[in-house]
Parts: structure tokens; sequence; C-alpha cells
């Protein structure tokens, strides 16, 4: 019998999302003595534009967000990225779980019976069985942490 988590996740909405980000841009423009107009400078946008992520007035384009998460990395994308996981449903089937994860141990051991090793290529071609292995070891971390 599994034990249901009683512990209240995060909801995962447009405003969380945009409060995730406008949160962690009021934090960096604070510890770097920032303006809106140097946040704008590194995101290629308007003082007036960095003013309205940073109060979670306006939704980020992929150009803007990525030049952020190179500036600033996990300072810019943390908040996000925690909501991303915390808000995910929880439990994943303990047969699930165990086949992500020996599906990605399969690849990866076929990947080195050529020749001992594993390259970029090869590790590009199984990357969704990988990431799903990752997923999968994240629900039973996960789970495991609440119970």
């Amino acid at each position: 019998m599994s034990r249901q988590s009683t512990a209240k996740r995060p909801v995962f909405s447009a405003s969380s999302v945009l409060e995730a980000i406008a949160s962690e841009l009021t934090v960096i423009k604070h510890e770097d003595g920032l303006t809106d107009a140097d946040i704008g400078r590194v995101l290629g946008k308007s003082e007036d534009q960095a003013a309205k992520y940073r109060t979670g007035l306006a939704e980020m384009g992929i150009v803007a967000f990525a030049a952020g998460k190179r500036e600033w990395n996990g300072r810019f994308t943390g908040a996000l990225e925690r909501l991303c996981v915390e808000s995910r449903p929880a439990g994943m089937p303990g047969r699930t779980i165990e086949s992500r994860v020996l599906k990605a141990a399969l690849a990866l051991s076929i990947a080195l019976e050529d020749d001992n090793e594993i390259d970029a290529k090869e590790v590009r071609a199984n990357r969704a069985t990988i990431e799903a292995a990752r997923d999968a070891l994240d629900a039973l971390l996960r789970m495991k942490a609440v119970a």
C-alpha cells in the first residue's frame, strides 16, 4: 500500500511562473545593485520591459529567458525549476520507475559494446530514454523524502 503525501504541492499556473521569475529578478537586482535598465541590457529589452518582468506583469520570450539563464544561471531560474518539480503530480508506479531505469541502463550498455565508450552522439540518440530514467529516479527520491 502506498502512502499518499499530505504535503500541499504548489500550483503550476501562468501567474506562479511569472511570480517565480519576478522574485528571482528582484533578488538579483538587489544583490547585484542593478537597475531595471541593467537587467534590460542583459535580457536585450528596455528598462520598462525589464521592470515588467521583475514585477511579474509580462511574459518573457525564450530569447530573453535564455539571456537571463546564461547570465545568472540558477539564480535566475531556481524558483522556476523548483516550481516545475514540486508542482508535478505525486507518484509514479514502482514498476514504471524500474522499467525506465533499466531501459536507460540497457541503452548505455549497448552504446558501450562497440568501443567501451559512450560518446556524445550515443547520448543524443538515447537522450529521451536517459531523461525518462532521470525523471523516474527523481520521482523515487521525492517519494522516499515524503514517506
